[in-house]
């Protein structure tokens, strides 16, 4: 009986040991693969230029990438540009995603806004377009839920495109001036010296400037906390080159190269700034510029302070709807602007025209900014 007991002990425990080991042999162990250790092929219609805009989708298809067990991977497509096929862009990616390694499918739009953003990267202003592009691509690929932890990359496909411009315009944003010539660095005196939106992620000021220690820039919010550390200046203080880099970590004051007018330039996208000397140095000068219109029977005038030279502000408040107004000088109608305009918090910039039409706006409270050398206006809504 002993014998018996001690048989079956020994059974169970081969049993026991044989399971244990089907479960290693059989439970899944995850391995990242390298980058490059899979295929991406191109479509055969890349082997010519490809006219992005008159084309509706691309589809490529790739290797499984090997995780060490089968589970669903997210695929999405990356590009690169460049014009002389050396100097590359950073890669872009695409909002097109797929399980499907054989059929990735990406519409044309989101190659042309992938190849425009690295060319503008590069350099290139949305004048220069339409362009011929050399064009990179590879595939992006992750465990669902783990991209983290599992994202490897395809190898590279190389082929031509011509594109025109196709990113939407860069959004308004509101840039304030602070530095001796706003009120000796007074914080909240930076709320009346905004930048004038000029298109393209870049936003201008034109004044007579000190000469030293001009100006920093920030944004509304910055200004109310009083928030220097997140201003936007130059790298050494005081710097009164004509061109330089902007910063906004340990940002410094940018000087004008002379105490004369000019018109200080600041491009956001490519964080740089730069001085234009003004030709005329004795610009008209006027003793007031004021709002005038339907919401005071256009029969008083609401007047500006000039917070720079040649630079005007007031906060203002229209209680009634359908509001409709203009700027004038030295309250006569021999002197005023307006524009084809109808303000809003998207809309908040415009062109002064001597003569110009009426200005629309909605009950609210907003600020206005106009400057009268080179007749930008501003008005924006207050939140």
């Amino acid at each position: 009986m002993k014998q018996l007991n001690i048989l079956a002990s020994l059974l169970t425990a081969m049993i026991a040991f044989t399971a244990c080991s089907t479960d290693r042999d059989e439970n899944p162990v995850l391995s990242v693969p390298s980058d490059g250790s899979y295929t991406l092929y191109a479509p055969g219609i890349t082997a010519n230029t490809i006219d992005l805009d008159n084309s509706e989708s691309l589809t490529f298809k790739v290797d499984q990438p090997n995780y060490g067990y089968t589970a669903p991977i997210i695929y999405m497509m990356e590009f690169a540009a460049s014009e002389d096929a050396t100097t590359w862009s950073t890669w872009q990616a695409t909002e097109t995603s797929n399980e499907n390694p054989l059929a990735i499918t990406v519409p044309t739009s989101e190659i042309g806004a992938a190849v425009t953003s690295g060319l503008v990267e590069l350099g290139r202003e949305e004048v220069d377009f339409p362009l011929y592009a050399n064009v990179k691509a590879r595939v992006h690929a992750y465990l669902r839920g783990l991209e983290e932890t599992t994202s490897v990359y395809s190898q590279e496909v190389q082929f031509a495109v011509t594109t025109s411009y196709v990113l939407p315009p860069a959004p308004l944003q509101q840039f304030y001036m602070v530095g001796a010539v706003v009120n000796n660095w007074d914080e909240l005196s930076s709320l009346t010296a905004l930048l004038y939106p000029e298109g393209g992620d870049a936003y201008s000021y034109t004044t007579k400037f000190t000469g030293a220690w001009d100006l920093k820039i920030w944004t509304e919010e910055d200004a109310l906390t009083k928030n220097w550390s997140a201003a936007y200046g130059c790298i050494t203080d005081g710097d009164n080159s004509p061109t330089g880099t902007i910063i906004n970590a340990a940002a410094q004051a940018i000087s004008s190269p002379s105490a004369e007018f000019y018109t200080f330039t600041f491009d956001k996208h490519h964080m740089s700034y730069s001085w234009t000397k003004l030709e005329d140095q004795e610009p008209k000068e006027y003793t007031s510029i004021s709002l005038i219109g339907n919401f005071n029977d256009w029969a008083g005038d609401v007047d500006m302070t000039q917070v720079t030279p040649h630079n005007w502000y007031v906060e203002h408040t229209f209680t009634t709807d359908d509001v409709e107004f203009k700027f004038r000088a030295d309250h006569d109608w021999g002197t005023n602007w307006g524009a084809a305009w109808t303000v809003s918090s998207e809309e908040f910039a415009a062109l002064g025209v001597g003569g110009g039409d009426n200005i629309k706006c909605a009950k609210g409270t907003y600020r206005f900014y106009i400057n009268d050398i080179t007749n930008k206006m501003c008005v924006v809504p207050v939140e």
